[in-house]
């Protein structure tokens, strides 16, 4: 009895030291899975990229139904494939990919509802990009588990018009206690159907998986560390994407 006294002691003096050693080792560990996937990825098939994708947003809200996002994202590649696999080594390359500002204004309806209206604007070179975003959410916690139903609407403006419908369902675990508090990780998986179509772009359709470990450092402000599966247009010409996604969100 009085060891396990002891033991609870030693871990609560030590919780911040063992878990910033937990988040690096998550991280080096994320990174390596990321780089073997790809790897080996690109080995097996020929249309194959990998990204990685940070992203810093900062969401405003007040005691009124209304709320407003603004955000920075970037992409940029980090493999692409060669169809002559004796290229492996020209294959991991870093490219600039885009620089993406967006903003959303969300109105919540109800208890677990919200609609959204967005803009986000693509920075790449010689093809800038704007895309309107309309998007429909519902979340609820069930038992420890919250889940999230997000139906999205986006018209993308570029060389051509695409228009895209977008279904994701997600589910967040708490990995520590019933509820995710400072200083706590949960888990978020979600997976994503895309459908695509433009006036020049014959119809196309898409499955996303995404899975990422978030960290809640203040009440307000939580970390995320993740892998994104993407099989794109798998109905007429498939490739695949995979990206290494982070994040920082703040909430004023």
């Amino acid at each position: 009895m009085n060891f396990c006294l002891m033991l609870t002691e030693i871990i609560k003096r030590n919780e911040k030291w063992l878990k910033i050693n937990l988040i690096t080792s998550f991280s080096k560990f994320l990174f390596s899975v990321f780089f073997l996937f790809i790897s080996y990825t690109g080995y097996s098939q020929t249309n194959f990229t990998g990204y990685i994708n940070p992203e810093i947003s900062i969401n405003i809200s007040n005691e009124s139904p209304w709320s407003h996002s603004f955000g920075i994202a970037n992409r940029d590649i980090v493999y692409t494939d060669y169809e002559n696999v004796n290229d492996f080594n020209k294959e991991l390359d870093f490219q600039y990919k885009f620089l993406e500002l967006n903003h959303y204004t969300s109105r919540q309806i109800g208890f677990h509802s919200k609609v959204s209206a967005g803009i986000r604007y693509r920075f790449e070179d010689g093809k800038n990009e704007t895309r309107i975003i309309e998007q429909y959410a519902y979340s609820k916690k069930i038992g420890r588990i919250k889940i999230a139903h997000r139906l999205r609407l986006a018209q993308r403006y570029r060389e051509i018009t695409t228009f895209r419908t977008r279904y994701r369902f997600s589910a967040e675990f708490p990995l520590q206690g019933d509820k995710v508090n400072p200083k706590e990780f949960s888990l978020v998986a979600s997976t994503e159907a895309v459908w695509e179509m433009g006036k020049k772009e014959r119809p196309n359709l898409g499955q996303r998986f995404a899975a990422q470990i978030t960290y809640r450092l203040f009440e307000n402000t939580r970390l995320n560390l993740g892998l994104e599966y993407r099989h794109r247009d798998y109905t007429h010409s498939p490739y695949v994407e995979v990206f290494l996604l982070s994040g920082l969100k703040i909430s004023l």
